[in-house]
């Protein structure tokens, strides 16, 4: 990702730790830079999932509870016990419900958290002040009340604003019928004049799963990292390159930034990577996905991370026309060149590029979704 264009230019920075010891990996996320010293042990702490679903197949869609039990541990150890787990669920389904499934009511009486169905909550009315459809929006009094907030969303895709992430999360701390006249007006304007009302203290994106095509989705691909930061715009502007999008083309992120709540030029967000993507127990290629593009792929080999950027690259891709039959993409560590290739090969990930000499390299540990799109779009205007 072009991250660094001058070490003096860059303001921002997101954290990003690859691998699937959840517990581990937060431990990490959370201790670097010293993000939770501003919490004491006396102060309420308020963690904000993404409970869209109240159903059995919530993978990819909610935030995982293992990452929530990881974060509490971390508060705990730090001698903090006014701990909420609090959100609102998605139209058609109910919060409540959604903890009972994830397993949050077992959590609570492990932990002694308190957990709120933040739709059943007092509502305390805000006024926003940047320009959109609304003069002041309603805020659950939980949310105003506590003394730190961690907003924890899925990153994945979204039918309507492309994808949702730390930014759109914040809708779950309104009643129902706010969040539907969101989807009556102008979304993404809703969506920053939210921003500038109610801000996070620490972000920690869930990117454990992530669904492909949208918010509610059957489609979980596993990417297995975690991102942190204390800033929701640069946060989802690293979330959105991950995802296979400039930061600019998701309408919320590029008006939140204009607004001056954060950035979005990726040449000014340091990505702070603690490790590589784990690459030595790859999994097998996931045909199911792979048979929805027209194009050839090889994935023999490839961790995680590695399949699921692709994955969001290719779907990206497809969306505008630009996978065919005479495209070959060759990801992971046990891919060769086939004496049958088409005209265009592509190698992703600096393990194919080692292994196979292919038209076009894409020599990054892990590229991102919107590196491989860039550089599919680049070698068309060559």
């Amino acid at each position: 990702m072009p991250h660094e264009n001058g070490e003096d230019e860059i303001m921002g920075t997101v954290t990003v730790i690859h691998g699937d010891q959840i517990d581990r990996m937060i431990e990490q996320v959370t201790s670097v830079n010293d993000v939770l010293n501003a919490v004491h042990p006396q102060d309420s702490v308020l963690i904000k999932p993404n409970l869209v679903v109240s159903r059995r197949e919530w993978a990819g869609v909610n935030t995982d509870p293992r990452v929530i039990e990881a974060i509490v541990k971390v508060l705990k150890a730090r001698g903090i016990s006014r701990i909420t787990v609090g959100d609102g669920a998605g139209m058609g389904y109910n919060a409540s419900k959604a903890m009972q499934i994830c397993g949050y009511h077992a959590m609570a009486q492990r932990y002694d958290l308190k957990l709120v169905d933040l739709e059943k909550d007092r509502f305390v009315k805000m006024p926003v002040q940047l320009k959109g459809p609304f003069k002041d929006l309603k805020i659950a009094q939980t949310v105003i009340e506590c003394d730190y907030l961690i907003n924890v969303p899925v990153m994945k895709a979204h039918g309507q604003t492309l994808i949702t992430c730390s930014l759109k999360n914040l809708k779950g701390v309104m009643p129902r019928a706010m969040k539907t006249g969101f989807h009556g007006v102008d979304l993404d304007q809703a969506i920053a004049q939210l921003a500038g009302v109610v801000t996070p203290d620490l972000i920690i994106v869930d990117g454990m799963q992530g669904d492909l095509f949208s918010e509610t989705g059957h489609h979980p691909v596993r990417m297995e990292r975690i991102l942190s930061g204390t800033n929701p715009v640069e946060v989802d502007s690293v979330a959105a390159d991950m995802l296979g999008y400039s930061p600019r083309s998701i309408r919320h992120i590029a008006l939140s930034a204009d607004a001056g709540l954060g950035l979005c030029d990726l040449n000014r967000i340091k990505v702070k990577a603690l490790n590589q993507p784990i690459n030595d127990q790859p999994i097998p290629p996931p045909v199911h996905f792979w048979q929805k593009f027209p194009c050839r792929i090889e994935a023999d080999g490839a961790c995680c991370t590695c399949m699921g950027n692709l994955l969001f690259a290719l779907q990206r891709l497809n969306e505008k026309g630009l996978l065919s039959a005479d495209q070959h993409f060759l990801t992971g560590q046990k891919i060769a060149l086939p004496p049958d290739s088409p005209a265009t090969t592509i190698s992703v990930g600096r393990c194919a590029v080692k292994s196979a000499a292919a038209d076009i390299q894409i020599d990054n540990c892990p590229p991102s979704a919107g590196t491989i799109y860039r550089n599919i779009m680049a070698s068309r205007k060559a």
